[in-house]
């Protein structure tokens, strides 16, 4: 089980190291503007959404925001930013900030997350102290989406994986068996065969939902799917294993061909060396946290306890917003990984780097109380009898998939909630030297 890590760091201590003072409850207006444009953040929105949203913004606030792609995915499809700063006559430089979601694509309420960020600084600057002070001061970038395959492929089938070509089952061409929403109830079934009298014990997993389209008998067994976990692929620690700790012991088999072999990997990683940030957060879901490096030791980096101390704030603050449990520890406290964003970033370029993981799903318990406090959905069983060529079969849609194009309720309040974190790590900067590109790099 995972143990908390209580950080003892009081404000003092991180005066004494220099930093600026800051709040785990930063003091923002209590209206959110009522001349913000209307936006449902109950919602699940569209990949589209993003790119409109980003468009607007800076049509919208052509003196705070610019839009531009920093790169693209496999299938072409942009990944974008969203640039946030009060423009000045005179050139300035300004410490900068980085906001980087959904670098696997079904965790989409990281994108919710980022996209609201955005959106509340941009239409926030002229009524809200807080959001004026942070645009005055700092370069903002918000990058919602980092995997955009994953995104759209996640309204299919929740998935963590970008679209390199994959041939996962072997015939030697490349994603021949997609997933398929054959009777159009919007969700891929788990399929199964067994009579009609038979308990789900007695039912035997064949696929997924597919009208079978290289005809092997095993239908879905090749989507459009990698096997490359992107926050497992950034050019620090690539491929690690220590088999006496156990880092990277599943990080191997996700890593990628090469360290940061996949397009947005690359994409994020060559945005940061040209655009120096002072703190990045990557925004997550599956568990409701605040970490920061290392991933892969259990040593603690040259600033740890200034990332402990910020780190710690930004959960109380998202705990106050929320008004759901979150906590703080390291990341490898957390699960040890390797190539990770935030390792890289830290490692790397000196940035001070968190993980903020907003939102898991499920009740409760006495052992694990940091969830979001909503109920699994139950699976659903539907039989077919005959179905694309098969006998006796069985439709599961598990509460899983029955969540593709849902959101999770309150995520309106999630969105501020985190939004009312990365204000706390914004305050907390500039802290130190700030980030450095090594020469050899640029080599």
């Amino acid at each position: 089980m995972k143990v908390i890590v209580i950080v003892a760091v009081a404000l003092a201590l991180l005066v004494s190291l220099g930093a600026m003072p800051f709040s785990a409850n930063p003091a923002v207006n209590a209206e959110e503007t009522e001349s913000m444009p209307a936006i449902d953040w109950t919602v699940r929105h569209s990949f589209e959404f993003y790119q409109d949203l980003a468009n607007n913004l800076a049509a919208k606030h052509p003196f705070l925001v610019n839009t531009y792609p920093i790169g693209r995915s496999w299938r072409e499809l942009p990944i974008t930013c969203i640039e946030l700063s009060k423009k000045t006559i005179i050139p300035t430089t300004k410490p900068g900030i980085a906001v980087i979601a959904n670098i696997h694509g079904g965790e989409r309420e990281g994108a919710e997350s980022a996209a609201y960020f955005a959106w509340w600084l941009a239409n926030s600057y002229y009524t809200d102290k807080t959001a004026k002070a942070i645009l005055d001061k700092f370069t903002v970038y918000v990058i919602p989406v980092m995997n955009p395959d994953g995104y759209v492929n996640s309204f299919l089938a929740n998935t963590r994986y970008n679209s390199r070509p994959t041939d996962n089952n072997g015939d030697k061409i490349p994603n021949n068996d997609p997933y398929t929403d054959t009777n159009g109830d919007g969700f891929i079934a788990t399929v199964y065969t067994g009579s009609p009298t038979s308990t789900i014990g007695e039912r035997v997993r064949i696929g997924m939902e597919s009208p079978d389209w290289d005809k092997n008998g095993k239908p879905g067994d090749d989507p459009k799917f990698s096997t490359i976990d992107l926050n497992r692929t950034f050019d620090y620690m690539w491929n690690r294993f220590d088999p006496d700790t156990g880092t990277g012991a599943n990080s191997w088999l996700r890593a990628g061909p090469d360290a940061a072999s996949e397009p947005e990997v690359q994409a994020v990683q060559n945005f940061l060396k040209a655009h120096p940030v002072y703190a990045v957060a990557t925004l997550h879901t599956g568990e409701q946290s605040v970490l920061w490096p290392w991933c892969w030791t259990g040593q603690v980096p040259p600033d740890g306890p200034f990332m402990a101390a910020v780190g710690t704030a930004m959960a109380q603050a998202i705990t106050a917003g929320t008004g759901r449990p979150f906590y703080a520890m390291t990341s490898y406290e957390d699960y040890p990984t390797s190539a990770e964003m935030i390792d890289w970033t830290y490692g790397r370029l000196g940035i001070h780097s968190y993980t903020i993981e907003v939102y898991e799903g499920g009740l409760p318990t006495p052992d694990w109380p940091w969830t979001w406090g909503n109920p699994p959905l139950p699976d659903q069983w539907i039989y077919l009898g005959d179905w694309m060529g098969f006998h006796n079969i069985w439709f599961r849609n598990t509460g899983s998939a029955q969540m593709v194009n849902r959101a999770p309720p309150d995520q309106d309040m999630m969105v501020k909630g985190v939004k009312d974190g990365l204000v706390v790590m914004i305050q907390s900067e500039p802290y130190g030297p700030g980030p450095s590109v090594p020469l050899w790099m640029n080599w």
